[in-house]
């Protein structure tokens, strides 16, 4: 038998702790299970003096999303009920959040992405479009959205 690979991107927000929560529940119904977290962060972004204060911008943004991503994740991990079936694994990537996330789960071969519906407010949603819309258009496997 194989192992039931999940993927859960998360970023902190309710909605996406929710998404661990159905991640776990479905886990928890096969004899062995891995779930992945994903966080994606932002590339850098270079501002236009980016010329005049060098590449330690962009070295110290990386380091401070490194840190503060790799926290999240250990704190979700540290906070989830999982059933010793279930392996938790956690991955930090930049990029489109989006794509980083289909592209991961097709690269790894994952069964299922569970996601929550939205993890910003309103008005990045209106700015940004949904990464859970987004997903469902682009992914190759099945794709849950937890509202």
């Amino acid at each position: 038998m194989r192992m039931y690979k999940i993927l859960v991107p998360v970023d902190g927000s309710d909605p996406a702790m929710r998404a661990v929560d159905e991640a776990l529940s479905i886990a928890s119904g096969k004899k062995e299970a891995e779930i992945t977290l994903l966080y994606v962060s932002p590339s850098p972004v270079y501002f236009p003096f980016y010329s005049m204060v060098g590449p330690s911008l962009d070295a110290d943004v990386k380091e401070v999303e490194e840190r503060e991503g790799n926290q999240m994740l250990d704190d979700i991990i540290a906070k989830a009920a999982a059933p010793k079936s279930v392996t938790l694994r956690k991955k930090h990537l930049y990029g489109i959040a989006a794509q980083e996330i289909c592209d991961y789960a097709s690269d790894t071969k994952k069964d299922l992405i569970v996601m929550g519906h939205r993890g910003m407010g309103a008005f990045g949603q209106v700015m940004l479009g949904s990464v859970s819309n987004k997903v469902l258009q682009l992914a190759k496997s099945p794709v849950l959205i937890v509202k």
